[in-house]
């Protein structure tokens, strides 16, 4: 193998090495750029698994206030307690407020992600012809979706990069105690973050014994460096949870033998399949399967399969399957695509034909993803719930209250009804929950904050009448137009808030009748009641509506 090198410094031309060094700068503003602008979480456990379990040391909240995974101490503490000494750091520099440390998670995830991306690379680059050296670069960092994902501060996130870092290490091949015992550290840290790498882990010590051949002292070390880091991480949930616990075990016991994560949806086993072909886009999916199958057929000794199938073969059999899940496997997409076109490329005798074929599905996929890059880099995360909150504290959050309306277990604060899913880390202490009743409906109170989901349309539609007006959505009209194409979230879930217009006057009259055809017509003085708007049914009765609006 060659010898390691910075990815930056490894090239001949000298205007390479400018461009790449204009590269490494578009990299840096990209990806804290996406850091900036994906405020919330891409799923719940984000936050309300980390953030939320750092408040439990942090003070802002106690174990009642947290996720069903508390009480079972399945949750790994590492990962809070990481963001609990960002957040003690940046408090003293006077840094409270919880936007701005969200912020900063993300913003350490994105060099994270970054320096381990760049460390891959220059560990693989030996193995991908010279000239396909910047397609690799570019994708491993440009493939739309990437920068979205790559900044979120999550167990998947960091446990893959733990993982890529490692597997760069053994690609290396450098004869060292301490690089296995590094390596080790690595499958340990990546394990702590999320337990089911163990599955990917294993793939590489299988492949290590069985292709690199690998004696057991050097196995043995890679053992010993994982060991320390699942001892020092027991030690660390043992402090959290208050009593000595195994968390790999509580997990595997309430997940797996209990079954309890199937209580959250299933899937067949070929669902993840399905994913991959779909999620990025049909076409850069349908590329990304087809890569995988020529580096089966033309190099099954490569370490990237043997890391990537024993993981999703596991993740295929457990019933219960997220597209997260296979996050921490993304950062190996670009190698495997660049591998794959460089082993069918130079097999091909005749290449004029090929080259406009594959000329048209680059360009295709470019446009691809030009677009889905623009959106994601905008795109605040999830629903754009936490983007809402960011908007509302900002512009109505200095005031005595901030009393907000919205219907009940459906508020920008609490994702559900379920245990623990309280955004206590966002909550003003002067916030004012209040659930949006039938009486409310038919006759709002004036110049309240109203929040309701893009879905609910009959709701929405009672407030229009009633003089509101959309001032805010949690993700912008135009991101919410492109997700047409790239359906990354859903569109009915997008909070919108809702305020009155200040020079609007309303004269109605509203009838709630159990028969929509029981239609009157009413006057008022000379005045005819102009209008007539019929409801759908809202807990089984129908809303009659007959108005007249004038403006001032």
């Amino acid at each position: 193998m060659q010898k390691d090198t910075c990815v930056i410094k490894d090239i001949n031309s000298k205007h390479l090495l400018n461009v790449n060094r204009f590269v490494l700068i578009l990299i840096i503003i990209t990806y804290l750029f996406s850091a900036i602008n994906s405020n919330g979480f891409h799923h719940p456990d984000e936050h309300f698994q980390l953030i939320e379990f750092a408040g439990l040391k942090a003070g802002w909240n106690t174990g009642d206030d947290l996720a069903w995974e508390y009480g079972a101490q399945i949750r790994p503490a590492l990962q809070p307690y990481l963001a609990l000494v960002i957040f003690k750091l940046a408090g003293l520099f006077g840094i409270k407020d919880p936007f701005i440390l969200a912020t900063l998670l993300r913003g350490l995830t994105a060099v994270f992600s970054i320096l381990s991306v760049l460390f891959f690379i220059s560990c693989f680059k030996p193995s991908i012809k010279s000239r396909y050296h910047p397609a690799l670069i570019v994708l491993s960092f440009f493939i739309w979706f990437f920068p979205s994902i790559n900044v979120r501060f999550s167990s998947e996130i960091w446990s893959g990069l733990c993982l890529l870092i490692s597997v760069g290490l053994v690609e290396l091949n450098r004869q060292s105690k301490l690089r296995y015992f590094i390596i080790g550290v690595l499958f340990g840290l990546s394990f702590e973050f999320r337990f089911q790498t163990a599955f990917a882990i294993a793939g590489i010590i299988l492949w290590l014994i069985c292709i690199r051949k690998n004696s057991f002292r050097e196995i043995l070390y890679i053992f010993w460096g994982g060991i320390l880091i699942v001892a020092l991480c027991t030690s660390l949930d043992s402090l959290f949870y208050g009593q000595f616990v195994f968390t790999p075990y509580n997990y595997f016991r309430v997940n797996i033998i209990e079954n309890v994560s199937s209580h959250y949806g299933t899937a067949p086993w070929y669902a993840y399949i399905t994913s991959i072909l779909i999620a990025p886009n049909f076409l850069i999916g349908a590329v990304i399967l087809l890569s995988f199958t020529i580096l089966l057929g033309y190099d099954y000794k490569n370490i990237i399969l043997w890391t990537i199938i024993p993981f999703i073969v596991f993740h295929s059999v457990i019933p219960h399957k997220e597209l997260r899940f296979l996050f921490p496997l993304i950062n190996f997409v670009p190698f495997l695509l660049i591998y794959a076109y460089q082993q069918i490329i130079d097999r091909i005798k005749k290449k004029n034909f090929l080259e406009i074929f594959f000329n048209s599905v680059l360009l295709a996929m470019l446009c691809i993803n030009l677009g889905g890059l623009a959106m994601m880099l905008f795109k605040p995360a999830g629903n754009g719930s936490i983007n809402l909150i960011h908007y509302i504290s900002r512009k109505y959050g200095d005031t005595e209250s901030l009393t907000i309306y919205s219907l009940k277990n459906n508020n920008l604060y609490i994702s559900s009804n379920s245990e623990g899913l309280n955004a206590s880390f966002y909550l003003p202490d002067n916030l004012i929950l209040k659930d949006i009743t039938t009486e409310f409906l038919t006759h709002p109170e004036p110049n309240r904050l109203v929040v309701l989901s893009k879905g609910h349309y009959t709701e929405r539609v009672l407030l229009e009448k009633n003089g509101y007006k959309m001032e805010k959505p949690g993700i912008p009209a135009w991101i919410m137009e492109l997700n047409k194409f790239y359906g990354v979230f859903n569109e009915e879930a997008v909070p919108i808030l809702y305020t009155q217009e200040n020079d609007y006057e309303r004269d109605s009259k509203i009838f709630l009748l159990p028969n929509p055809d029981l239609l009157l017509l009413q006057t008022k003085g000379q005045t005819t009641w102009e209008e007539q708007m019929v409801s759908p049914p809202i807990n089984g009765f129908i809303f009659i509506y007959i108005y007249k609006v004038s403006y001032k």
